[in-house]
């Protein structure tokens, strides 16, 4: 007989498939587990190892035996004998007080000026008891460009200045130099006028119609009456606690600076220079009392300029000198330095005047 072939069961082949399935899925959801989960690590933190202790050697100082050294013999040198020349022993004479005049300064400090600065005009810098000097041009007006002005023009602007009281905005819109100097006296002798416009550091100026203004104080350790003697050239004004006390000028200048007049007999018959003298009033100062003082002089057509005042004191006696007038001291408030003294006689007459003697004035 022929075998029938054998029949699946028909719940055997859903089975398979159902089993499959399962198996497939089961596969699946593993694999997306293993695969896309994500495992959070706690982040590692670093920490220090404990330091290592090292055992310390002791070191000893090595010990090392030096060796005495010999002395190195002398060596043999020849010697000349020099024979001493007898030189004549120099005593150089003392100078006391004159030291303080040489600006020498005990405590090592330097107090002379420089010998290549020196001029009459005065210095650069201020000792305290002195009269501070500017410079002016009356052909620029006061930022250095070209002023018009002649010599007529020169006389008015003066004396506008001084009859109104000496009022520095009258003269505010001329040139004046920069620079300042201070000066203890009043010795200008006979100079070409450029030295003057050089000293203030304007070099450039045409020396004419130019004039120097100089203002301090005047005071004395006593009570002192006093007058000036002066010289101009071409002109010099002295004002005291608020007054004129002295004017001098050239003859022809006269006319235009005719507001003061000397009360003394003596003006006109003394040379000091290149000019008469003029006497001033008489001037009464307090012990230890400073009062106002300027003094105004310059330089008018070019040439030779000075100014010079002398001092003489109510009840003093004086020589006299070859012309037969009083041989009076300088006015100042210092006593004159050795070079002051050499450059002041550089160009100062014999005779006519002292520069040593006399009264300084200041308070002490």
């Amino acid at each position: 007989m022929a075998k029938k072939p054998r029949r699946t069961a028909k719940g055997t082949r859903s089975g398979l498939m159902i089993s499959i399935l399962v198996h497939a899925a089961a596969f699946f959801l593993a694999g997306v587990f293993v695969i896309f989960s994500v495992v959070d690590e706690p982040e590692s933190k670093f920490v220090a190892p404990k330091p290592v202790e090292r055992p310390k050697m002791k070191l000893k100082k090595p010990k090392v035996q030096a060796r005495k050294t010999t002395r190195p013999k002398a060596s043999n040198r020849i010697v000349s004998k020099v024979r001493k020349s007898n030189m004549p022993t120099i005593d150089l004479p003392e100078l006391g007080s004159m030291a303080e005049s040489i600006g020498a300064d005990l405590s090592g400090v330097e107090l002379a000026p420089d010998i290549g600065s020196i001029t009459v005009f005065g210095g650069m810098k201020t000792i305290g008891n002195d009269f501070e000097g500017a410079f002016y041009d009356l052909k620029r007006d006061r930022r250095g460009g070209v002023a018009p002005m002649d010599q007529h023009q020169c006389r008015e602007v003066l004396r506008d200045f001084v009859v109104n009281g000496w009022n520095r905005r009258k003269i505010a819109k001329y040139y004046q130099s920069p620079q300042k100097l201070y000066t203890t006296h009043f010795m200008i002798p006979p100079i070409v006028s450029p030295l003057a416009p050089d000293a203030f550091g304007a070099p450039e100026t045409e020396s004419y119609y130019f004039f120097l203004l100089y203002r301090g104080k005047l005071v004395y350790k006593e009570d002192i009456r006093f007058r000036f003697w002066g010289v101009g050239d071409a002109y010099v004004f002295v004002r005291v606690d608020g007054r004129d006390v002295l004017i001098n000028c050239w003859d022809f200048h006269r006319p235009f600076f005719d507001w003061w007049q000397t009360s003394s007999a003596d003006s006109g018959k003394f040379y000091l220079g290149n000019q008469t003298m003029h006497v001033g009033d008489w001037i009464e100062l307090k012990a230890g009392e400073p009062v106002e003082m300027e003094v105004l002089f310059g330089e008018w057509r070019s040439g030779d300029m000075s100014a010079m005042l002398l001092v003489e004191v109510d009840g003093e006696e004086y020589p006299q000198t070859r012309q037969g007038g009083p041989l009076l001291p300088a006015f100042k408030t210092e006593d004159f330095s050795l070079d002051m003294l050499e450059e002041i006689y550089k160009h100062l007459p014999e005779g006519e005047c002292t520069l040593t003697n006399g009264p300084v004035f200041r308070d002490f």
